[in-house]
C-alpha cells in the first residue's frame, strides 16, 4: 500500500486550502508530521473572527500578526461571529485585554499608516471591544476575497443590563475582587457604571465608522464577496453604507440582509438620512441580494441606476416595479429568468450560554426592587388616608 507521504504536495495544498478547513485544524495538521509542517504554511486561512469570544482568539491573532506579518498574506475569507457578554452569564465574559507598550507602538503604526480613525485605534487600546480589530486584520490581508460581517450585535454587552449587572461584569473582566455597594438609597448604580465603562461602551461598528472614512484597506482592495446578515436589535443596517460596499473596487457579489435607509448612531457617529450614491461612478458587482431591505421605489431606482453589469439579482419586496427598474439599468447583462423573489426570514435558535452568576453579587439590586414597592404601598397608604380625611370634611361640611 502506497504511503500518503507520497502524494503531490499540491495535492495537500488544495485540500488544506479548502473552505471547511480552519485555522485551528491547519494547526493540527502541522502537529502531525514533519510533512503536514512543511506544508500547511502555505495553505490558504478561512477565518472566523469571533466577536468577543471568552477565548479572545482575535486579540491573539493580532498579536501573532504583529510578530509575523506575513501570514495575513494567506487570508482568504473571514467569517465574523457575534459573542458579546451576556449578562449573569459569566462564561460568556470575555475579559480585558492588555497590549504591550511595543504592541500599542507597532498598531498606533498601522492605524498612521491606512488612515485608521483615532476612535477605533483608542477602542482597540481599550480592549473591550474586539470588533475594533476588524479594520486593523484588513490591514494584513491584501488578498482577502471574501468578508461576511454576521448577524450584528454591537452592544458590548446584550441583551441591555442592569447597572449592577454591568458593574458586576467590569469589575469580574478587569479582575476586581471588591463587591459595589450604593452610597444611599437612592443610588442605583449608573453613576458608577458610567465611571466603569466610559467611553469606550459606546456600540458602534468600527467597521462601517472606518469605511465610511473614504479609504480602502488593503483587505477590502481585492475583496470580491461580501455578506451582512442585519442586527439582533432595531437598529437595522443603515442604508448609507450600501454605497460604500459596493464601490469597493473588485466586488463581485453582495448580501444584504435586514436593511434600511435611515442612518443610526449604532453604525457611526455620522448622520444621515439619504441613500447616497455618486453621481457618474458604477458598481462592479454582478450578483445583488437585497433581502429583508426597507426600500422606497425611488430608492430602489438609486441602488439600480448605480449598477450596470449585474447577472443576478435576488430580492423580497414584491412590486413589480422593483425588478423592472434593475431590468432596464442592467439590460446587457441581467435577464428576468436571474431575478428571484425571496421572503426574508428571522434566524431562531439559542446556544446554552451556562449557568447564571451567583444572586449574591445582586443583592442590592434585588433590595432596591424591595424598597421601590414598599414606597408605592406607603403612598397608596397614604392616599387612601387622605381620600378618608376629604371625606370627613364633606360631612363636616354638610352636618
Amino acid at each position: 500500500m502506497a504511503s500518503i507521504c507520497l502524494f503531490p504536495t499540491e495535492i495537500f495544498l488544495q485540500i488544506f486550502s479548502d473552505e471547511a478547513v480552519t485555522s485551528a485544524d491547519l494547526a493540527s495538521y502541522a502537529r502531525t508530521c514533519r510533512l503536514f509542517r512543511d506544508i500547511t504554511p502555505q495553505c490558504r486561512i478561512h477565518y472566523t473572527f469571533k466577536v468577543d469570544h471568552p477565548s479572545q482568539s482575535t486579540w491573539k491573532l493580532i498579536r501573532r500578526l504583529l510578530e509575523s506579518p506575513e501570514i495575513g498574506e494567506r487570508f482568504r475569507s473571514i467569517n465574523v461571529t457575534w459573542h458579546r457578554r451576556r449578562p449573569r452569564k459569566p462564561r460568556t465574559w470575555a475579559l480585558e485585554w492588555k497590549w504591550s507598550h511595543q504592541e500599542q507602538k507597532q498598531i498606533k503604526s498601522i492605524c498612521e499608516k491606512y488612515g485608521i480613525l483615532d476612535d477605533v485605534f483608542n477602542a482597540i487600546l481599550k480592549g473591550w471591544n474586539s470588533e475594533s480589530l476588524l479594520p486593523l486584520l484588513l490591514c494584513f490581508t491584501p488578498r482577502l476575497e471574501s468578508l461576511d460581517y454576521g448577524r450584528t450585535v454591537l452592544d458590548l454587552m446584550f441583551p441591555s443590563p442592569t447597572a449592577c449587572e454591568g458593574i458586576r461584569i467590569h469589575e469580574y473582566c478587569e479582575g476586581s475582587v471588591h463587591y459595589w455597594e450604593p452610597r444611599d438609597n437612592y443610588d442605583i448604580g449608573w453613576q458608577h457604571f458610567d465611571s466603569c465603562w466610559g467611553s469606550h461602551y459606546r456600540n458602534i461598528s468600527w467597521f462601517y465608522a472606518t469605511l465610511n472614512s473614504g479609504r480602502t484597506l488593503p483587505g477590502l482592495s481585492s475583496l470580491k464577496h461580501f455578506s451582512h446578515r442585519g442586527s439582533q436589535k432595531d437598529n437595522r443596517w443603515p442604508g448609507v453604507y450600501l454605497s460604500r460596499v459596493l464601490l469597493l473596487p473588485n466586488l463581485e457579489s453582495a448580501s444584504i440582509y435586514m436593511c434600511r435607509p435611515v442612518d443610526s448612531v449604532y453604525y457611526s457617529n455620522e448622520s444621515s438620512t439619504n441613500l447616497e450614491f455618486p453621481v457618474g461612478r458604477k458598481s462592479s458587482i454582478k450578483h445583488l441580494k437585497l433581502i429583508g431591505c426597507v426600500f422606497d421605489q425611488d430608492e430602489y431606482d438609486s441602488i439600480a441606476r448605480f449598477t450596470g453589469c449585474l447577472r443576478s439579482f435576488e430580492h423580497s419586496d414584491y412590486r413589480k416595479q422593483v425588478a423592472d427598474s434593475f431590468l432596464q439599468s442592467n439590460n446587457s447583462t441581467l435577464v428576468k429568468d436571474r431575478i428571484s423573489f425571496t421572503w426574508a426570514r428571522e434566524q431562531s435558535g439559542e446556544e446554552d450560554f451556562g449557568p447564571d452568576d451567583d444572586p449574591a453579587h445582586y443583592k442590592w439590586e434585588d433590595c432596591i426592587g424591595e424598597e421601590e414597592d414598599e414606597e408605592e404601598e406607603e403612598g397608596e397608604r397614604s392616599g387612601e388616608q387622605e381620600e378618608g380625611d376629604d371625606e370627613d370634611d364633606d360631612e363636616a361640611l354638610t352636618r
